[in-house]
């Protein structure tokens, strides 16, 4: 059976006999839980619904969704390749039913699905259930006619299922199928024991109980059902081969290795590369289609990790140049009709792969040999585990993830220290935290002045939204230096978050006013810093503070101005690309995004042009506040890493851009005046940043191309239409003149050759020459050393020049002297130490060189001593 049949097979089942809703996967971003890394399970879409927080579209839904473990609980990495089933990627078949069908419809449509409809061999499979779940014992004593000896009861780690320490949860009843030879007997015993023969292909999950904060279980007044059966394994099943690499899921991508290396794929040992790979590039090929690329934090570094991995198991059947982004058309090909977003991006993907892969592939080599020094030293010292600082170093300086150098080291009978690695992690963690933290964290509860013990810790309630000014009462103070911290029960300050800077202004403690410099946040209190100290005696409890309305404004014209350049930079490269960080001040903003290449100029032409676009519309920004679950239903965009509340504040401008943030913002895009891109470059492998400006300083930035315009254009008497190719013509001109003025003064110098050869100072009979020229560079100075080759019969040139810091000799000496034994190179290094410097070339011609010198002259007059000795 072909993958897109199985497919269909099992959603039309659901769909046309038992009345389901089809649905479609989600990314394999979780949409609406911005603390998970990857979709792990086909109930993730639907964690609101158990969790009460939403309805369900429907009572009754199916589909196929797409999964990645790699990480946390459900981490199948480092089984992958070493079996044929356990992948990083992989589909989850799944039904389920939200209060609707229970136990006895779930068991008794997987069992027909898989037997009458699969036709799968009813004594090749079990049932397994909750070692206290009597209902589903008798439901497949029943339904399946299966015996006692093959309906198994198991505890909590195999057969209950709970969505974390609290809330939802419920037994499990598990199919598993025995993939073996029946010649060899089955045996009940192996079940859920890692025997690979032995494969769990269907879970059941029965969610009736709600487990509170003290472990107690409460039964549910609605039940559900949250069904997922592995696909790749299931088609394996169903097409009789005991591997997953076996059906059409892989067999194009094993087809295409082979053909790049040249070998044959092994179901042995031997053919682990194979499988790593393709199971690598399928997970890569789908998270690169749904916006993610590598990087070094998070989701990112993850397919790093992938990737670097994928990319070393290549190099052990000889692939040692970039190869994963050649296996991306055959995924497309594979798994397009299904997830089409695959063949859309398909380009995108190769070149993520390729660029990435080639970056690794230039720091591998230095990786291995600092591996290769460390397992020399770890031998010579007689150890078998490999020092945490040196797996360390190796991640850090060349990129190598844990797990390479973990597979490096089995690979030679070693182990690492990963405890002290990951202690170094943490303290590396540790250090950037407190490096983009509250930037006065020294500071500690154990030195604040409290003038109200029991508000000490109380929350700051923020009211900058609606006004700049407020009066406040002084909770707390502090002193560092010369600056003094002030915490108040409330603010109309904005602290610095979510890449938005602090607010300036200034406070009045009752005639006395000092400015505000900088508001930082720390924990859930605000902290206004203070660019002096300010005497004990003028704090007083109530205190009067204005935000500076001007910065602010200009702050909230930079802000929303990011929130239009995201929403352009997804419309111009594509919906693939997504925030990766960002910084807010009044003067100015940057934009981090994930992008593979070079935003070319048309592009970003094209991005600037939308966001002024959007600015001359003049649109309304709608803020609104409303629950996680509805902003993210609705289509909002939220920032992975970034905690979120029930409530959440989302900000709208038309259908252009909708994204969750607690920043301040413009009123409506006009506010916003004009939006200019000064730069765009990189800033890591995978990563872009976009510097811009808007209002204000756009418009002094716009004055001042206007004035340099109209200076250039009165110089060169040309209008600004005509203004470049007017300074073209003049720079190409002038490369012309330089050009004319070399081939001249090379003509000049050779007809004043004669002069640097007259008068000599005889050693013996060879005729010494010795003249500083007039000459701009080196290249000149060889250019008349030829010459002077050409035409002297016989004799020795030392020809010298200085520029403003330097001295330079060249040494010339005739090829009858060179049979003689005279060297140039020789002679020029002599000199060179004369100059401080050094020298060497080749027998007949040689450079030396050095600082310059108030007695040049006299030094290249010494240079007829050298050749003396030379021949002495």
């Amino acid at each position: 059976m072909k993958s897109q049949k199985l497919r269909r097979s099992f959603l039309d089942f659901f769909v046309k006999q038992h009345g389901h809703i089809e649905v479609p996967s989600s990314s394999v971003i979780p949409e609406n839980d911005p603390s998970l890394l990857f979709t792990n399970a086909g109930m993730n879409q639907f964690k609101a619904v158990f969790l009460g927080q939403e309805e369900p579209i429907a009572s009754r839904v199916v589909n196929v969704q797409k999964c990645i473990r790699v990480s946390g609980k459900h981490n199948d990495l480092e089984e992958v390749g070493k079996d044929d089933y356990h992948h990083t990627f992989f589909e989850m078949l799944g039904n389920w039913s939200f209060g609707d069908y229970y136990k006895a419809e779930a068991i008794e449509w997987a069992w027909e699905l898989l037997t009458d409809v699969w036709n799968l061999p009813k004594e090749r499979l079990f049932a397994t259930v909750f070692y206290d779940d009597d209902e589903s014992y008798d439901l497949w004593k029943k339904i399946s006619g299966l015996p006692e000896s093959k309906i198994l009861r198991f505890g909590e780690k195999d057969n209950f299922w709970d969505m974390g320490n609290t809330g939802p949860c419920g037994p499990c009843s598990e199919i598993h199928y025995y993939r073996g030879s029946l010649k060899d007997g089955i045996d009940a015993s192996r079940i859920n024991m890692g025997d690979p023969r032995y494969i769990e292909l269907w879970n059941l999950v029965f969610i009736q109980y709600f487990r509170d904060e003290k472990g107690l279980l409460h039964s549910l007044s609605n039940k559900h059902v949250d069904t997922g059966a592995g696909f790749e394994r299931l088609l394996g099943v169903l097409n009789g081969v005991s591997s997953n690499y076996e059906t059409d899921l892989f067999k194009e991508i094993i087809y295409k290795i082979e053909s790049l290396c040249g070998k044959l794929y092994d179901r042995g040992p031997e053919g682990m590369p194979f499988r790593v790979i393709a199971d690598h590039v399928r997970m890569l090929s789908f998270c690169i289609a749904d916006g993610v690329v590598p990087s070094n934090e998070g989701r990112g570094y993850v397919l790093r990790r992938i990737l670097r991995r994928a990319a070393r198991y290549g190099k052990k059947i000889g692939l040692n140049d970039p190869f994963l982004y050649m296996l991306v058309p055959g995924v497309a090909k594979i798994m397009g009709d299904a997830y089409p977003e695959l063949i859309k991006h398909e380009a995108h993907i190769a070149s993520v792969l390729k660029n990435e892969e080639n970056s690794f592939l230039q720091t591998l080599d230095r990786g291995l040999a600092i591996f290769e020094d460390t397992v020399l030293k770890a031998n010579k010292n007689k150890m078998k585990i490999l020092p945490g600082e040196d797996v360390f170093k190796l991640y850090d300086t060349y990129g190598f993830p844990v797990d390479l150098t973990r597979l490096l080291a089995e690979e030679k009978g070693f182990q690492i220290d990963e405890g002290a690695f990951y202690k170094l992690m943490e303290e590396q963690k540790k250090r950037a935290r407190q490096a983009g933290s509250f930037k006065e964290s020294s500071i500690s509860f154990s030195n604040w002045v409290l003038l109200d013990p029991e508000k000490a810790a109380k929350e700051t309630e923020f009211v900058g939204y609606e006004t700049l000014n407020s009066q406040a009462t002084l909770i707390k103070f502090s002193y560092r230096e010369d600056k003094t911290f002030l915490v108040f029960d409330k603010t109309p300050f904005y602290a610095e978050s979510g890449g938005q800077i602090g607010d300036c202004g200034f406070i009045i403690f009752g005639n006395k006013k000092y400015r505000i410099c900088d508001t930082q946040k720390e924990g859930n209190q605000f902290i206004h810093i203070v660019d002096e100290k300010i005497p004990h005696e003028d704090l007083m409890l109530t205190a009067q503070l204005h935000v500076d309305e001007t910065l602010r404004q200009a702050t909230a014209r930079n802000h929303t101005g990011t929130h239009l350049l995201h929403a352009a930079l997804r419309y111009v490269l594509g919906t693939h690309v997504h925030q990766a960080g960002s910084y807010v001040s009044p003067t100015n903003l940057r934009f981090d995004f994930n992008f593979p290449r070079k935003v070319t100029s048309e592009e970003l032409k094209k991005i600037q042009d939308f966001v002024n676009d959007a600015i001359l519309s003049n649109i309304p920004v709608t803020i609104r506040y409303m629950s996680y679950q509805e902003a993210i239903k609705q289509g909002a965009t939220a920032l992975f890493g970034e905690k979120y509340g029930n409530k959440v504040r989302t900000v709208k401008v038309d259908d252009i851009s909708f994204e969750l943030c607690g920043g301040t913002h413009v009123k409506a895009t006009g506010d916003i005046g004009y939006f200019i891109i000064l730069n765009e470059s990189s800033i890591a492998s995978g990563v872009r940043r976009i510097e811009a400006v808007t209002g204000k300083t756009a418009h002094q930035i716009l004055d001042q191309w206007q004035e340099v315009v109209e200076n250039l254009s009165s110089l060169l008497k040309a209008n600004p239409k005509t203004l470049a190719s007017k300074v073209e013509s003049l720079i190409n001109q002038v490369k012309s003149l330089e050009k004319e003025t070399k081939v001249l003064k090379a003509h000049y110098l050779v007809g004043s050759m004669g002069e640097y050869l007259k008068n000599p100072e005889f050693v013996g009979s060879i005729p010494v020459y010795t003249a500083v020229v007039d000459v701009n560079s080196i290249d000149e100075l060889k250019h008349l050393g030829d010459k002077v080759r050409e035409n002297l019969k016989s004799g020795i040139v030392f020809l010298g020049m200085e520029n403003d810091s330097t001295s330079q000799v060249l040494c010339v000496v005739t090829e009858d002297l060179v049979k003689k034994g005279y060297h140039a190179g020789k002679l020029a290094k002599r000199i060179g130490q004369e100059l401080g410097g050094g020298g060497g070339g080749r027998p007949h011609m040689a450079i030396a060189g050095g600082k310059k010198s108030t007695n040049f002259e006299d030094i290249l007059k010494k240079a007829v001593t050298f050749v003396k000795r030379a021949g002495e």
